[in-house]
Order: structure tokens, then C-alpha cells, then sequence
């Protein structure tokens, strides 16, 4: 009698309920490790950049504007003190630039009365000084300014304003 030939056994997965759940819980897994994951890169990488990145910017200023540096820093930062500004987007700030006298219409714009550039200038420890500090978020990103006159500041959140160009430019550039 002829034999028969025998069939290879193939190994065959079963798909059954043991089986599907593993998957679903493995796919859990590792969805969880994303979601932990990238919190734990923007959350001590993004907060800590700022800090290696950015430095106060008091030591570039001259001797005599230090001082009203470190006053506008602390005024700066009295200004943003929401809770989501103070314990989370406002991670390092930089004092920009700091101007000996202030023009006339920003210290009454900031002073919010038509008295207060007299009093803006006569007080000894200010003398119509300003200052630009600027806040930076998670991964040294610019955040808003501040501007401040004496001991009074404006929040400007627009740091990335678009420049016009000057009229004499755009003159320059029209046909005719």
C-alpha cells in the first residue's frame, strides 16, 4: 500500500481572547511611556535650558545701572504673578536694556497721571530711569517684556511683533 504523504504541521497562533488581551495591555504600556515620557523631557529638559541658557543680563549693564537693574527684575516679576505665569511659563528673565532717562511720554503712559513726570523725575533713586526685561518659557523660548519706569512696569505679550517697514522704504519699493 502506497503511502500517503504526511503534512508539514504548521504553527498556527490562536487569536483568542489570552491573546488579544495581552496585546491591548501592551499597547496601555506604551502609550503610558509616551505620555510620561515626553513630560519628563518638557518638564526638566524645557525647564532647565532657560537657567543653562539665559543669564539675568545684570552683569553687562554698567556699574551705575546695576542697581536699577536688579529693581527692574523684581518689578518685572511682581508683574507677572499669575499662578500659570509665576510657578510655570515664566521660567528665567533677562534685563534687556536699561536707559539712563526715560522720554516724557512713556513715564506718564506708565505713571497713569498727567502729575507724575515731575514726581517720576524728582525722586533721587529713580532719575526717569527705564528698563526692558524679557521672560523666557520651557526650551528659552521668549515669552513677553516688560517695561518699566521707575517702579512701575507694563506687560507687553507681544514679543514677537511684525516690523513695518519704514515709509521711506515702502516709497522706495512702489513703482511708478
Amino acid at each position: 500500500m502506497p503511502r500517503r504523504p504526511q503534512r508539514a504541521r504548521t504553527t498556527t497562533r490562536r487569536h483568542g481572547p489570552a491573546t488579544t488581551g495581552r496585546r491591548r495591555w501592551r499597547l496601555w504600556l506604551i502609550l503610558a511611556g509616551i505620555s510620561v515620557g515626553w513630560k519628563l523631557v518638557v518638564f526638566t529638559l524645557g525647564a532647565a535650558m532657560p537657567r543653562w541658557l539665559i543669564t539675568d543680563g545684570i552683569a553687562q549693564l554698567p556699574a551705575p545701572l546695576q542697581g536699577y537693574g536688579r529693581e527692574a527684575k523684581q518689578t518685572a516679576l511682581a508683574l507677572w504673578n499669575g499662578p500659570i505665569e509665576r510657578h510655570g511659563l515664566v521660567q528665567s528673565v533677562r534685563v534687556m536694556s536699561v536707559s539712563g532717562a526715560a522720554p516724557l511720554p512713556a513715564a506718564i503712559a506708565l505713571a497713569g497721571d498727567a502729575g507724575a513726570d515731575s514726581a517720576l523725575r524728582t525722586r533721587p533713586a529713580c532719575d526717569g530711569r527705564s528698563a526692558v526685561v524679557r521672560a523666557y518659557t520651557y526650551f528659552a523660548i521668549p515669552y513677553s517684556e516688560v517695561r518699566t519706569v521707575c517702579d512701575r512696569g507694563v506687560v507687553e505679550y507681544r514679543v514677537f511683533r511684525r516690523r513695518r517697514p519704514s515709509t521711506e522704504a515702502a516709497h522706495r519699493r512702489s513703482p511708478g
